[in-house]
């Protein structure tokens, strides 16, 4: 899965977490079969809800490319790809990790 976070690649050490960018830390997390970076296991945890919410929303089986912009305060606006569809949409979280808010903002088939 290719990740971008607020303009930037992610998802290993030096690329930085694969929720928020960040490059220190160490928690790692096997996600649809790769091993992906996250500073924390706050993000992991979000990452992973944010994904199965997407997969519940959508009935993908998998994401091919995630683009988040935003931040924990603000909520971030993201776009996920499968294949030829998107889908835009927007993410909360709360203080445990628990996606609080997912709003589908324009879906392409």
């Amino acid at each position: 899965m290719r990740i971008v976070v607020n303009g930037e690649e992610a998802g290993t050490k030096e690329k930085g977490c694969a929720l928020c960018g960040a490059t220190w830390g160490g928690w790692y997390e096997e996600v649809e079969g790769e091993r992906l970076f996250f500073c924390c296991h706050v993000c992991a945890r979000e990452f992973i809800n944010m994904l199965n919410k997407l997969k519940q929303a959508t009935g993908w089986d998998r994401v091919d490319e995630l683009v988040i912009n935003g931040d924990y305060y603000r909520g971030r606006n993201c776009e996920a790809r499968h294949g030829e569809r998107s889908l835009s949409f927007y993410v909360k979280f709360g203080e445990d990790a628990e996606v609080t808010t997912f709003r589908i903002l324009s879906e392409n088939h």
